[in-house]
């Protein structure tokens, strides 16, 4: 159906001049990274997989973790409790914002600023503090189809820097939407947030939502379809911060993404394809420039159409039913 080969040459040459953006410094082992990384790859619904670029090159996968860490809690506890207890609503502040926690009348607002990612695995957690990990971690591996590691300096320099997610977390804790004990379940936010991923990893991880929640590799369900559509249904609006509402005006709506401030992007097409993109330098708000721009484009290559041209066979029955009216009058 699509030459993804040609698809990703073609968006890959479009879009590898973007120079602008910055690497995230407040985290001191992001700043570290090449800013001249970029690849792009691309799982379809079959497994098959097609790459351009640094496509071996590993990057923390940030805040993307919010993606699977839901999806295990809506697994966990269903759809209709994680609603309750993390809730749906839209922001304009930045994703780690104390005043619209503060503000907001559900304080988590939503599963994917960093208040309602932290409420959501403080849902999966374990007294147990190294399987508490381990089951995040498991997850993930379910999803790239493959074991994943954790970046160790990336995991200490986060812990280092973490004063206002330890904030947060206090705040929701104090109006009683946090379902957890704080010191450990922000560690292991951390932890998630400080797994390394290339942009294969990226695309396989989202190709099984494009899916409907089965791994187009292994075949195994990770998610119902209900459940599939409920995380989608959330991340349209959010996944990319402030410039959501951007994104689904560019893209036609059909293209889910998710960013994380270590550069990589997970773009979900469904019934079509899951897209990795990897470029270290952010824009404003924390999304990936040149995965940003190169996204839209795929996006547009790749997604449903929201109106399509009318078939010869409509055309004419159509122009039939209209002739037909003539007549009559």
């Amino acid at each position: 159906m699509y030459d993804y080969n040609k698809i990703i040459d073609s968006v890959y040459k479009q879009t590898k001049h973007i120079k602008s953006g910055k690497k995230a410094h407040y985290i001191p082992e992001l700043a570290k990274v090449s800013s001249s990384i970029f690849a792009i790859s691309i799982c379809d619904v079959n497994g098959n997989l097609y790459h351009k670029g640094d496509y071996t090159s590993k990057v923390a996968i940030e805040s993307i973790s919010k993606l699977f860490s839901l999806s295990l809690a809506v697994k966990k506890h269903g759809v209709d409790t994680v609603f309750k207890k993390i809730g749906m609503h839209g922001s304009f502040l930045p994703f780690n914002s104390i005043i619209a926690a503060k503000l907001a009348p559900s304080h988590t607002i939503n599963p994917f600023l960093n208040q309602g990612a932290m409420a959501t695995t403080s849902l999966l957690y374990q007294k147990n503090n190294k399987a508490f990990k381990k089951s995040i971690l498991d997850n993930m591996n379910d999803f790239a189809s493959k074991r994943l590691s954790v970046g160790k300096d990336i995991y200490e320099s986060e812990s280092e820097t973490n004063s206002i997610n330890m904030s947060l977390a206090y705040l929701l804790k104090n109006n009683k939407r946090f379902y957890a004990p704080v010191i450990p379940t922000v560690d292991t936010y951390t932890y998630q947030c400080s797994v390394k991923v290339t942009s294969d990893d990226l695309a396989r991880m989202a190709s099984v939502f494009a899916n409907g929640g089965v791994n187009p590799k292994t075949n195994k369900e990770l998610l119902t379809k209900k459940q599939t559509e409920y995380i989608l249904n959330n991340l349209l609006p959010e996944g990319l911060y402030e410039y959501s509402d951007e994104w689904i005006v560019k893209t036609g709506g059909d293209a889910y993404a998710k960013s994380g401030v270590g550069g990589g992007i997970l773009i979900v097409i469904p019934g079509v394809c899951g897209i990795g993109i990897v470029s270290p330098r952010l824009d404003k708000h924390g999304n990936s420039k040149r995965g940003v721009s190169a996204g839209i484009k795929l996006a547009r290559k790749l997604s449903k159409k929201l109106f399509k041209k009318k078939s010869n066979k409509t055309r004419k029955r159509y122009n039939s039913k209209k002739n037909k009216t003539r007549r009559k009058k």
